[in-house]
């Protein structure tokens, strides 16, 4: 009775480690291949300052904070005024 129960276990856990490494690899692709101004300029549209940080903690040193602050400086800029 808990042979099955070990087994389903292993393939469970086998499981979430494929899809955790399936995930990471996601993740690392996405800051390779980042256009970090054009990134920072929606973010900038948007108002979204706080994102900086998250990409800088999930992506690390594949972040490229100078394009990403030019970029949300641009987009900033075009930023509409509320009530305008």
């Amino acid at each position: 009775m808990r042979a099955p129960l070990v087994i389903a276990g292993i393939f469970l856990v086998a499981g979430c480690e494929s899809m955790n490494q399936k995930v990471d690899a996601s993740r690392q692709d996405r800051c390779e291949r980042a256009d970090w101004a054009q990134v920072g300029e929606r973010d900038g549209v948007t108002g979204s300052p706080l994102l900086k940080d998250r990409y800088e903690y999930i992506c690390g040193d594949m972040f490229k904070p100078a394009p990403y602050e030019a970029g949300f400086q641009k987009g900033r800029a075009r930023k509409p005024i509320p009530g305008a």
